[in-house]
């Protein structure tokens, strides 16, 4: 934010944030999380609903109630989050929080229900293939669908 233009936005700044893990995220780099409030400090978590506001993209986890990096791609930046390869996906691909593996995204198919998408796929992955590195997808404006 530019201080100078509004004064009001001095202790604001871009890029990553750092807080306090309510859950043990060591080793959940590229996963997104969300932030929760916990007893009124906020925490990140995994996301445990497929309509979550999980949109950071974990930096570095450490164990529950340590401090753990993330940061929130703008909408329309790419950046890289690990998917679940459930269904297979192909670039322009509306991707949303998968409920089979929390804070990875996948496409769900046709019967799958209401769900929300931030992000698109940029990159296509085959159905059932093992994914060990982050895929590269767009962040957009959430928008909610029913399959």
């Amino acid at each position: 934010m530019n201080v100078a233009l509004n004064p009001g936005q001095s202790d604001t700044r871009v890029g990553d944030i750092s807080l306090p893990g309510l859950s043990d995220l060591t080793g959940k780099e590229n996963l997104l999380v969300k932030i929760v409030n916990n007893g009124g400090v906020a925490n990140f978590d995994l996301p445990n609903s497929v309509d979550d506001e999980a949109i950071f993209i974990l930096g570095s986890g450490d164990v529950a109630g340590n401090q753990s990096a993330a940061e929130a791609p703008s909408l329309n930046e790419s950046c890289r989050v690990l998917i679940d390869s459930t269904n297979a996906i192909v670039p322009g691909d509306k991707l949303a929080l998968s409920p089979n593996s929390w804070g990875k995204l996948y496409k769900p198919i046709a019967g799958a229900g209401a769900h929300q998408y931030t992000f698109i796929a940029e990159e296509a992955v085959a159905a059932g293939a093992v994914i060990v590195n982050p895929v590269r997808v767009r962040r957009i404006c959430d928008r909610a669908f029913n399959l």
